[in-house]
């Protein structure tokens, strides 16, 4: 069962190039994944009663365009059911013509909010059954980058912390392409990410961004925290020419 959500890309939607941003189409997906998920029974309301909340693992999404300002276009999302762990959900943003323009799927867990073990979805008696997703796989392993470059440590700003008191999904891609100077996208634009959410970020933490080029156009970047290290996001990246 699709939901779809019928949208028009406001003015605070859009980037410095008047079409939608990267940060705002991942924040459109996180807000009607937590509706359709709360429609189906499984929303964050529900899950609080039995002290479990969902986590967002794996996402894949291809941009062929962006909606420009003013645009209207419709968002749908459907569940493709479970593997026993992975909830799995994908997405379509489609025109006015009927055309998909960004494509996505996504990978999600349901944690034990006391515990942090991962809750099995199979004991969720009415979950969808497992379906392929819109590119035929799913979102995969994304490396750690390799870099000696010198890290730049910034601590978490309070914008930066959701409902859970972590550090927002959606905030850890807003860091990776700000990362990027002005000259870079002044002539390159986003055409694919992939990213694993590795850890959770916390208030009290310092943040860097590692990134490793694969080839001119292909990179791998991270979120890494300076006080052991670790990488609480990895994400690969194709830019196409604008």
């Amino acid at each position: 069962m699709k939901h779809t959500n019928h949208l028009s890309t406001k003015s605070y939607f859009i980037n410095r190039f008047g079409k939608l941003s990267t940060s705002f189409m991942f924040y459109q997906m996180q807000d009607i994944a937590w509706e359709h998920a709360a429609k189906l029974g499984f929303g964050y309301d529900n899950l609080k009663e039995d002290e479990q909340f969902w986590v967002l693992s794996r996402l894949l999404v291809k941009i062929d365009r962006r909606p420009v300002w003013g645009e209207d276009f419709s968002l749908e999302t459907w569940s493709r059911g479970t593997d026993g762990f992975y909830g799995y959900r994908d997405f379509n943003f489609v025109d006015k013509k009927g055309q998909y323009i960004i494509r996505a799927t996504s990978s999600w867990l349901v944690l034990n909010a006391n515990t942090k073990r991962i809750v099995r979805l199979t004991n969720f008696g009415n979950f969808p059954n497992y379906e392929e997703s819109v590119f035929g796989e799913n979102s995969a392993k994304v490396p750690s980058p390799d870099s000696n470059e010198s890290l730049h440590f910034t601590p978490v700003l309070f914008n930066e912390i959701d409902i859970n008191q972590h550090f927002n999904s959606g905030r850890y891609l807003e860091r990776i392409i700000d990362s990027y100077p002005f000259a870079f996208h002044e002539k390159n634009e986003l055409a694919e990410f992939e990213v694993n959410f590795m850890k959770e970020g916390l208030p009290t933490d310092k943040l860097a961004v590692k990134m490793q080029e694969l080839q001119p156009n292909k990179h791998l970047c991270s979120v890494v925290r300076e006080s052991d290290g670790a990488d609480l996001i990895r994400a690969r990246l194709v830019w196409r020419k604008r």
